[in-house]
């Protein structure tokens, strides 16, 4: 949780000389064959039947080449503080799904209703002119990444009744990388050999900590422990970005924000945590 809420001060690091196509492509150009070659070393090859790779590419779209380019956008605009924090209103789009299916109880009604509440506290700041917050456009760009993030979680639970978390991932790692290509040279492709010091840190920060290492101990905490017990750990992930933002980035996180998260993160943990109850 530490390594990823470092993830948003890198970003902002990254962004300050790449745009954030590149930034999303090389990051994972770097991190999609390190993970492939842990799977393949690991697991060996697992080649997908044909139709799967139709399911495959919505996961890649979803949960890497559009979450992660509409992410570095968003934090063009929002600071990283707001960013860690809304990227969880994904558990309330679960939930909201699971509403459609029949899958509800009167916690997951409340955690919804709490969290949207806490989402309108942050983005307005409190204010009813709702659309003069500086941080608008990232915030919600933000949201609808925790709409993607939905997505790809709702598609992927489906997808591991056939593959494995890591198998999965990397081949949705592999796909995401090749379409986020247009989007670096729509961009205009940016050369790997000129890029500073600090912008190759933020770069292996990110591929290799947060996308390879970080995931990698992701799935062993899961499968030796339950689930439930392993994403209560998230909700740490807006509390420590907060801390390295204030220091990293000098963010000063004001009033409505403190609560907006404390609230938002609460409804969350009422849409999951009680989800079995």
């Amino acid at each position: 949780m530490l390594i990823w809420a470092g993830s948003f001060i890198f970003i902002k690091v990254g962004l300050r000389y790449l745009d954030p196509y590149n930034l999303a492509f090389y990051r994972f150009l770097i991190a999609s064959p390190l993970l492939l070659a842990w799977v393949f070393w690991k697991r060996g090859v697992v080649k997908p039947n044909g139709f799967d790779w139709v399911y495959l590419s919505i996961l890649a779209l979803s949960g890497v080449t559009l979450l992660y380019a509409f992410q570095f956008l968003a934090l063009k605009y929002t600071t990283a503080t707001n960013a860690s924090i809304l990227i969880n209103t994904s558990a309330v789009f679960v939930a909201i799904w699971g509403f459609v299916k029949g899958e509800t109880n009167p916690w997951k009604v409340a955690g919804v209703f709490l969290s949207f509440a806490g989402v309108i506290l942050i983005v307005s700041k409190g204010t009813l002119e709702f659309f003069s917050s500086k941080t608008l456009f990232g915030d919600v760009l933000m949201i609808i990444d925790g709409f993607l993030w939905a997505v790809y979680t709702v598609l992927g639970s489906k997808m591991l009744l056939k593959y494995d978390h890591e198998t999965l991932t990397a081949y949705a790692f592999v796909l995401g990388t090749v379409f986020l290509l247009p989007f670096a040279l729509y961009a205009g492709l940016a050369n790997p050999f000129m890029l500073n010091s600090e912008t190759i840190a933020a770069l292996l920060y990110l591929s290799i900590l947060c996308s390879v290492f970080a995931y990698v101990v992701w799935y062993y905490a899961l499968s030796n422990a339950d689930s439930t017990s392993v994403a209560v750990y998230v909700y740490l992930v807006p509390l420590f970005t907060a801390i390295f933002a204030f220091y990293a980035l000098n963010e000063r996180p004001d009033l409505f924000t403190a609560v907006g998260g404390i609230i938002t993160i609460s409804g969350v943990y009422l849409t999951t945590a009680k989800q079995h109850q």
